[in-house]
């Protein structure tokens, strides 16, 4: 066994020294000696940083130096590899790519050795669409006859370039026609210049078309580039059409005594043209079964050659191309031959025709119909004008208006009208009278005019100058505005009609109105800007003295209405709170049917509580009284009243108002109820009952004699449940009295 492990051990112990034994001077990548760098575009900064060397030894264990190269640089501490000169993976002048990739030699010797071993570092470049397709020429001329068959190369292929370098689609360009008006006519190959013909060509429609193309290239990364050139294909005519006719019908009328060899004067006259643009030579021929006329081959002149009876024969005319005898067209010649005695010709029915038109109608508009008569119905009739650019003739013989007329430039027309069949003629005279309208506003000279002038009243300070154009029309001028400061008379002279006070201001715009007297009456207007002297400082503070007491007066106007309104409203509401108390008064003297009594109290002995009591004092004198036990009457003077309670925690105050109320036997009735005051007007010593007539603020007391001394007699309240209320004074009453006698107060509510 120990035979079997020990190989196996020494293959794995060499293995694993064998395995970590690595060379520096190799890359830390899938190939150890070549390093490749993809992705570089041809505008990369010079300087920039495109790669850092990945070699497995570190720093201190090799030694690098790098070949001669002008557009890479390694930095041996760093590492670095970083670009020195300006990339450029344009084609040149001849189509070859300047540079597609950049390589690198690189030397390498461990520390300590004297071997060295060569990397190679090798930069691809990426190319950078920054170059058009360019044409050779901006325009191509071409020309193409008219009988091209459809799908034949009109345009063959040129050579357009892209300096841009190839493997990026940067070169790799597109063709096509751009949408125009011929561009349907033509389709071009997607990758050259080959143009055919898609659609047929005519000359006479259309004698040149133009076309635009566009090649443009097709880069993978960023935006396409293009360039156009314009096509121009010149259509050549071929011989391909026959001659023809100026008319397809001619018609000629003829006496019968007309003698052979008389030219027939023809209108209008043979003739035919090659339908192409050729010119090619024509020659005549006419078909007569009868030998009745013949016609010259060169001028197609007709005359007759032998005896005419009356008739209408119809003739073939025949015009044939001499280069080119197929091409052949064919017209009709149609004669009228009239025996003796016969009609002649059209007539009007009037030798002399004459109109009224407005100068205001419109254009279109028939002023006039004329009756021609012609016995001969072969042919229809034609009219004619002479030179008259007013007016013209339809074939119905109405006579319309072509242009405004204008009465103010010419007021009558007069032209002759021709009816005409060709063979013969009438002529007759039309006499156009023009009325006139009122369409011309009055027309001022002058429709802006400025003066300086004294305020003087009287004064003529200028003159507004109108024309009008209508005929036998009278102007009138009136005032527009400040019609109480000037005038104007009816030959336009503006005067001031003002004192000098009355023209307050320094400047006035002053309209003058134009009117003519035509129907409808037109209108004009001018402005008279009338400047005077500035006023004195005086006169301008009298006035701004005047509108600021303008100002004052509807100030205080407003005031004295809010005042007004609180006065108002202060009354109302006395009077509706006087209302409502007495309606309070009645309703509770109703509720009981007895007169309103105040309050009351008793004498009695020492209170057996001395912790509760009350003082009751008044301000003011008294005046004497009974001492026997009655009803309180009401005091004159105001009276203040303190509800003192001693209780272990101080003394408690509480505010009454005074109150009379009525009461009876039945006064249990009034402990919930509300307190009412009472105001009495005189008081009688005897009197032991309070007569209430209204509020009062007064306090209910008990009749009794002044003392000697000046001092008042004090009222307490005896009982376990003192009040929790107090009357108004701040007055408390000694301690020494409350041991002493004190009344015995019973309040009913």
């Amino acid at each position: 066994m120990k035979t079997l492990l020990t190989p196996l051990l020494i293959f794995l112990v060499r293995l694993r020294c064998t395995a970590a034994i690595v060379d520096p001077c190799t890359f830390s990548t899938e190939f150890m000696y070549d390093l490749f760098i993809s992705g570089i575009p041809e505008n990369q900064p010079v300087g920039s940083v495109i790669a850092v060397l990945p070699l497995n030894g570190g720093q201190g264990e090799v030694t690098l130096t790098q070949t001669p190269n002008p557009y890479l640089h390694l930095d041996p501490i760093s590492r670095n590899i970083s670009i020195t000169k300006e990339l450029d993976t344009d084609k040149d002048d001849n189509g070859i790519q300047m540079m597609s990739d950049i390589i690198l030699q690189v030397m390498c010797m461990p520390s300590g050795s004297t071997r060295k071993s060569s990397l190679t570092v090798r930069v691809l470049l990426e190319d950078i669409n920054e170059h058009r397709p360019m044409f050779p020429k901006n325009h191509y001329i071409i020309n193409l006859p008219e009988d091209t068959p459809v799908d034949t190369v009109v345009f063959y292929a040129v050579s357009v370039t892209d300096r841009d370098g190839g493997d990026t689609g940067n070169d790799n360009i597109r063709y096509r026609i751009l949408p125009g008006s011929y561009s349907s006519y033509f389709d071009i190959h997607m990758l050259k210049t080959e143009i055919t013909l898609k659609k047929p060509l005519d000359y006479e429609s259309v004698h040149s078309m133009t076309i635009e193309i566009e090649a443009k290239d097709n880069p993978k990364y960023g935006e396409p580039l293009s360039s156009k050139a314009f096509l121009t294909f010149n259509i050549t005519d071929v011989d391909d059409l026959n001659p023809k006719f100026t008319n397809d019908t001619y018609t000629v009328r003829l006496d019968a005594d007309t003698l052979p060899g008389s030219l027939v004067r023809i209108n209008p006259p043979i003739r035919a043209n090659d339908g192409d643009s050729l010119n090619a030579s024509i020659k005549y021929e006419l078909f007569d079964p009868k030998n009745r006329f013949v016609i010259d081959a060169t001028t197609a002149e007709v005359s007759v050659n032998d005896k005419l009876s009356e008739g209408q024969p119809t003739l073939v005319l025949k015009a044939i191309q001499r280069d080119n005898p197929i091409r052949q067209g064919v017209a009709l010649l149609q004669i009228i031959i009239i025996g003796q005695g016969s009609s002649l010709g059209p007539s009007f029915a009037q030798p002399r025709y004459h109109a009224v038109v407005s100068e205001n109608e419109a254009v279109g508009t028939t002023v006039i119909t004329v009756t021609v008569t012609d016995y001969d119905q072969w042919n229809s009739l034609r009219y004619s004008i002479g030179l008259q650019e007013h007016f013209a003739v339809n074939n119905n013989g109405d006579i319309l208006i072509t242009k405004e007329l204008d009465y103010e430039k010419q007021n009558q027309f007069v032209f002759n009208l021709t009816a005409s069949d060709e063979f013969y003629s009438a002529l007759t005279t039309i006499t156009v009278s023009v009325t006139d309208v009122n369409d011309n506003r009055p027309e001022i000279v002058q429709r802006e005019i400025t003066v300086n002038t004294e305020r003087v009243q009287g004064a003529e300070i200028t003159v507004v100058e109108a024309v009008d154009r209508d005929p036998n029309s009278s102007l009138t001028f009136s005032v527009v505005t400040h019609k109480s400061l000037f005038a104007v008379s009816q030959q336009g002279v503006v005067s001031l009609t003002g004192s000098k006070d009355d023209y307050v201001l320094d400047e006035y715009s002053v309209v003058i109105s134009v009117k003519d007297n035509g129907s409808p009456q037109l209108e004009s207007v001018a402005i008279v800007t009338v400047a005077f002297p500035a006023r004195l400082t005086k006169n301008t503070s009298s006035l701004d003295m005047a509108s600021s007491n303008d100002l004052i007066a509807i100030i205080l106007g407003i005031v004295a209405a809010l005042l007004l309104f609180v006065i108002i409203f202060l009354i109302v509401y006395i009077i509706r709170r006087r209302q409502y108390v007495e309606e309070q008064l009645d309703r509770a003297k109703i509720r009981q049917g007895m007169d309103p009594r105040g309050l009351t109290y008793q004498r009695g002995g020492p209170s057996p509580d001395p912790s509760s009591h009350i003082d009751i004092n008044f301000d003011g004198e008294l005046g004497e009284t009974s001492d026997v036990d009655s009803h309180t009457t009401i005091q004159d003077n105001p009276l203040k009243y303190r509800l003192a309670t001693a209780r272990q925690n101080g003394v408690g105050d509480i505010q009454i108002e005074t109150a009379v109320v009525p009461y009876d036997d039945n006064y249990n009735d009034y402990q919930n109820s509300n307190m009412r005051t009472f105001h009495v007007e005189e008081i009688s010593s005897n009197s032991d009952t309070s007569d209430s007539t209204g509020d009062s603020n007064k306090m209910l007391m008990e009749k009794h004699r002044k003392t000697t001394s000046g001092n008042t007699n004090s009222l307490s309240w005896a009982g376990s449940n003192p009040p929790s209320s107090t009357f108004g004074s701040d007055i408390i009453v000694p301690e020494e009295h409350i041991k002493k006698e004190r009344p015995e107060i019973t309040v009913y509510f």
